[in-house]
Parts: C-alpha cells; sequence; structure tokens
C-alpha cells in the first residue's frame, strides 16, 4: 500500500469517526456541526478515491446537514423532497458506471431516515442505507466505507432492539425543537 493510499484510506477513516462521534450527541445542533464535519472530510476521501458520486452525493447530504434541515418543518421536507431530484440530476451529470447507483440508493435511504417522524423508521431507513454504501466501498476501495457500513449497520439495529423493548430513551434539551420522540414497545 503506498503513501497516497494510506493518506486516502486515513481521511476516510477520519469522516467516518466524526459520522459516528456525532450519533453521541445530546443536541441536533452538534450533531448536525459534527455530521457536516464528518461529511466534508469524506468528500475529500471520495475525491482522492475518484469516486465522484462519493464525491457529489457526499456534498450534497452535507448541505442537507449545514442548512440544519428539520423535518419536522415545512421548509425542511420541502428541503428533503428537493435532495432527491437534485441526488438523481448529480448522478446523471456525473456518472462513471452502475456503481454510481449504489451511492445514489445509499443517499435515498439516508434522505429518507431524515424524513422520518419515528425513531425506529429513522434507525431503520439508515440501517437499510449502509448496504449500498458499504457495496459502493467494496467498490472503490474504500476500507472506511465498508468498515462504517457494517460498524452503523449493527449499531442501528442495536439501537432499535433496545427503543422496541423500552430500554432507550431520546436525550433533549429544551430547544432541541427536532429531536423525535422514541418509538415505543
Amino acid at each position: 500500500m503506498s503513501t497516497f493510499d494510506i493518506v486516502t484510506q486515513a481521511v476516510g477513516f477520519v469522516g467516518y469517526g466524526l459520522l459516528l462521534a456525532a450519533t453521541l450527541a445530546r443536541r441536533r445542533s452538534s450533531l448536525l456541526t459534527i455530521d457536516a464535519s464528518g461529511g466534508a472530510v469524506l468528500v475529500l476521501h471520495w475525491a482522492l478515491l475518484g469516486a465522484i458520486a462519493g464525491v457529489t452525493l457526499n456534498a450534497l447530504y452535507t448541505a442537507v446537514d449545514v442548512a440544519g434541515v428539520d423535518a419536522e418543518s415545512r421548509r425542511g421536507r420541502i428541503a428533503l423532497a428537493a435532495s432527491v431530484p437534485v441526488a438523481a440530476a448529480l448522478v446523471v451529470i456525473f456518472w462513471t458506471g452502475p456503481a454510481d447507483l449504489l451511492a445514489a440508493a445509499g443517499l435515498l435511504f439516508a434522505i429518507a431516515s431524515r424524513a422520518s417522524r419515528g425513531q425506529v423508521q429513522l434507525r431503520f431507513l439508515a440501517m437499510v442505507g449502509c448496504i449500498p454504501w458499504g457495496i459502493f466501498g467494496l467498490v472503490h476501495g474504500s476500507i472506511p466505507q465498508v468498515a462504517f457500513s457494517a460498524i452503523y449497520f449493527v449499531a442501528m439495529g442495536v439501537s432499535i432492539l433496545r427503543i422496541r423493548r423500552g430500554h432507550w430513551r431520546v436525550r433533549t434539551a429544551p430547544d432541541d425543537t427536532a429531536m423525535m420522540p422514541a418509538d415505543g414497545p
């Protein structure tokens, strides 16, 4: 493995590390800030790998985070809905091959999870989105993407089980307007 390959993979691990760290945030603003930081690092990771779909679709998802899209607001739902045709246009414009459809599918599940009103549905859709992203990572040689997809898939599955069993409750601050209540048993 060359120095360039090591740097490329290290950048990916930093980006996905930030995405995992975002899941620990107790406030929506912190979660979005950390998540957007991770997304920006991942844009660089995919650029280093030469995966244009990874670059453009991660940039779009990062823009959703930066905008602070709130699925509970009308503006947020419109922004999420608008991101779907934007993602489709990006895939068409920057098409490099069938693997791009995997990144697009992963992004669409991520967007759908953001539009979810319940924690179980949000987590399930995010979990399903890990499958095409993980395969996209395999195709492009992104070790961090494959590892993150596997870890995130399992973590979301465990959190769904904990919610369903009543062992997990969302922690919110009074000004976290877009936090969703846990879906009880």
